[in-house]
């Protein structure tokens, strides 16, 4: 597994759309910090550190690492067969299983990666401010853990790559669908409002990781500590949340890799 986790690592230097991914996770930060004026009136470090990692959590991660996950995830599954190495490759012998497992973790290190680039892009920019970055580190860390929420958020997407087998329009068509609802629940209240379970608010990606991540942001101003009030009863804690994680993944990751098995070379 080891080893054909370095291989998916050492085919990285031929596929700067990898790279190029990453690196969209400073265009929101950035455009936020640039363009929106309420951004740019910072009365304090902690504030401003708030602010613009909210705009991290709340946008890059909806609307830029899910279908971004997707579609490199399409891209790595299919390489062989459309190089027509995939057959060479079952010679040596290779699982396909643990081949399929193997891109799925270089996916899961892609998308902290996504979130540590956003972060550390907010960090620069707080500093180009003059502001001491109060309460940086925690929120980092807090964006690390939504990068890896939000990978097992799509993996139902992937699965569905797998399944539609390289019918890449469809799937990216649904992908995007599957994001905006997500990132719909995650700010309608009855999906955010509803207790640790089996329902909607805990399972689906948008709602859970919403109600994860908002207890760590700290932004003034009377309409957030009302929306704050209304929601803190439903808050998940670390735990909950990445319990949820790891049973889904584990759940999404076991069905990939059955189906890229059953599919022929």
């Amino acid at each position: 597994m080891l080893k054909l986790l370095r291989c998916e690592f050492a085919k990285l230097k031929r596929k700067p759309l990898f790279f190029a991914a990453a690196a969209i996770s400073a265009l929101i930060p950035l455009g936020c910090a640039l363009f929106l004026p309420e951004m740019q009136e910072f009365s304090s470090g902690a504030e401003a550190v708030d602010r613009l990692m909210s705009s991290l959590f709340q946008l890059s991660a909806y609307l830029l690492l899910m279908p971004a996950v997707v579609v490199l995830a399409s891209n790595l599954l299919f390489e062989e067969q459309d190089n027509d190495t995939l057959k060479n490759l079952m010679t040596v012998p290779v699982s396909k299983p643990a081949l399929a497992l193997a891109k799925m973790t270089l996916l899961f290190l892609f998308s902290a990666l996504f979130m540590a680039v956003g972060g550390l892009v907010n960090l620069a920019i707080v500093l180009a401010s003059g502001l001491e970055p109060v309460g940086f580190w925690k929120l980092f860390f807090v964006g690390i853990g939504q990068g890896i929420m939000m990978w097992a958020g799509a993996l139902p997407c992937v699965l569905l790559v797998v399944l539609l087998n390289r019918s890449y329009i469809i799937s990216v068509i649904i992908t995007f669908f599957y994001t905006a609802v997500n990132y719909i629940f995650g700010t309608n209240d009855y999906f955010i409002m509803q207790p640790f379970g089996f329902n909607p608010g805990t399972l689906l990606p948008g709602p859970l990781t919403f109600r994860w991540f908002f207890q760590y942001l700290d932004i003034s101003g009377a309409q957030m500590t009302d929306l704050t009030e209304r929601i803190s009863p439903y808050f998940v804690t670390t735990p909950q949340a990445f319990l949820v994680v790891i049973l889904e993944s584990a759940v999404f990751l076991t069905l990939i890799a059955l189906v890229y098995k059953r599919q022929s070379c």
